[in-house]
């Protein structure tokens, strides 16, 4: 009987605890965007953001940051073709960098919010439904 309680105690706290979410956090979101654009963007946009002149765009102040939906498609589906930032024409590839909903949150929360730059936080649930607005000349990878 003993035997049975415990489990049963278990269950219950397994359930309880594996549906409990905690509130969302810009910082924890930003040190974890940290991590994934270390991983997945450091070598093309360099660790300053600054990117590679005249390869890949500058992050710093970029007025691609403030456009959301086409930023979450730029990281989910990558992108080709002509683009301009930063006052400079750029025409290039970029392959998607291969991250689910919470990371490409957090990594675009981490640009948004270095070097400079000031944006409003993105969360997970929102990823989804930016992958499906249309965008005007956009061209996924």
């Amino acid at each position: 009987m003993k035997t049975y309680i415990i489990i049963l105690s278990l269950a219950l706290f397994a359930t309880l605890s594996s549906s409990y979410q905690q509130p969302f956090s810009i910082k924890a979101s930003i040190a974890r965007g940290q991590e994934v654009y270390m991983t997945k963007c450091v070598n093309c946009h360099m660790a300053e953001g600054k990117g590679l002149d005249p390869v890949y765009p500058s992050l710093v102040k970029s007025e691609w940051l403030a456009q959301k939906d086409r930023l979450v498609q730029l990281i989910v589906k990558g992108m080709r073709g002509e683009i301009k930032a930063g006052g400079k024409t750029y025409n290039g590839e970029m392959a998607p960098a291969g991250t689910n909903d919470e990371e490409t949150a957090d990594v675009i929360n981490y640009v948004r919010n270095s070097w400079g730059n000031k944006g409003l936080p993105v969360k997970p649930k929102e990823i989804q439904p930016a992958l499906k607005v249309v965008i005007k000349g956009y061209q996924p990878y």
